[in-house]
């Protein structure tokens, strides 16, 4: 095991427990992260290396138009890349390196949410505020390691009218399960999504992943410890015979969750910028390059008959449930 930590990084709390976990691992002090993250290093597993880090300037990114709810929403980042190999996702070609980046100076991190929080209903905005937290890396599946749920869920619980969504394809919610025990509370403002695709889909793209059932199983028990879970079908993706193998996966699921007991259900097909989709076709052999152009909006989204197509399954598999879409 290596893990490489910046000098700034030490003396946090964070860094100190990650390294007390690995205490024969091999340490190597750098000035920053980026000596490391932005080279192409081969080692044999992601397991071999990690790399603490403190996160400066600490962004607070505004979603796309139509991305997810139509309320001001923003991206925040607590951890750079994933263990998961899922073909289509742009993580693949975004960093040079694959070890996972740890950003360990949290409590920066939730300083710069809460001035934005603060800085909108300044200015007069008292609707929902929506943060996404997984858009760099699935957390659940390393929250043994870096206690984001138990320091981060109690946090938003501070502010009224916040969301914070946390997006994952692990069966991994021991920290989740024990972040209910702790404070005996049900938390409102964090929501557990989980994306969910038939096992055909799982077993050729989502390598690494938990597998259908388990998360499944996952869903389940966080209902019953009071968790609000939602459900994110993505992305859903044009294979050959994709409507009767979405049907076949749909009537499977609703025999297997009460979905009565989750909040909501968003469908998203996959969805590119420009950059992110060349880049793909040029590393990996795409095989739904044909399926896609580019929309108005200058993102690259699978051609229209085919999420139309998606639409009307859901919608009709689902008809007493809102369903949200990012398929245009």
């Amino acid at each position: 095991m290596i893990i490489y930590i910046e000098t700034q990084a030490k003396s946090y709390p964070l860094a100190q427990k990650i390294l007390s976990k690995f205490a024969d691992a091999y340490i190597i002090e750098i000035d920053h992260y980026k000596n490391i993250f932005d080279k192409t290093i081969w080692v044999k597993s992601l397991a071999n290396a990690i790399i603490l880090a403190k996160q400066q300037n600490i962004p607070i990114f505004s979603t796309p138009a139509n991305y997810g709810y139509q309320w001001k929403s923003f991206f925040f980042k607590s951890i750079l890349n994933c263990i998961f190999d899922c073909k289509y996702c742009y993580l693949k070609w975004a960093f040079k390196t694959t070890f996972p980046t740890i950003f360990v100076n949290y409590e920066d991190i939730q300083n710069a949410i809460a001035e934005k929080i603060n800085s909108l209903r300044k200015s007069g905005y008292n609707d929902t505020i929506y943060f996404y937290a997984s858009n760099y890396s699935d957390i659940q599946w390393l929250d043994d390691m870096i206690n984001f749920n138990q320091s981060f869920i109690p946090f938003f619980e501070k502010f009224p009218n916040v969301l914070m969504e946390s997006r994952t394809k692990s069966a991994n919610i021991k920290s989740l399960l024990q972040c209910n025990t702790e404070t005996s509370k049900h938390f409102q403002n964090t929501e557990i999504s989980f994306s969910l695709n038939p096992q055909l889909i799982i077993d050729s793209f989502e390598h690494k992943t938990s597998s259908l059932e388990q998360r499944i199983d996952a869903i389940n028990t966080l209902i019953s410890n009071w968790w609000k879970v939602w459900i994110r079908f993505l992305p859903l993706l044009p294979v050959e015979n994709h409507l009767q193998i979405y049907s076949d996966f749909i009537s499977y699921i609703r025999k297997k969750i009460d979905f009565d007991k989750i909040n909501s259900i968003f469908i998203w097909s996959i969805i590119y910028t420009k950059s992110d989709y060349n880049n793909l076709v040029k590393r990996w052999n795409f095989i739904f390059e044909s399926k896609f152009h580019e929309h108005s909006d200058w993102f690259m989204r699978i051609e229209g008959s085919i999420t139309n197509d998606f639409k009307l399954l859901f919608t009709s598999a689902f008809p007493n449930k809102q369903i949200l879409f990012d398929i245009i």
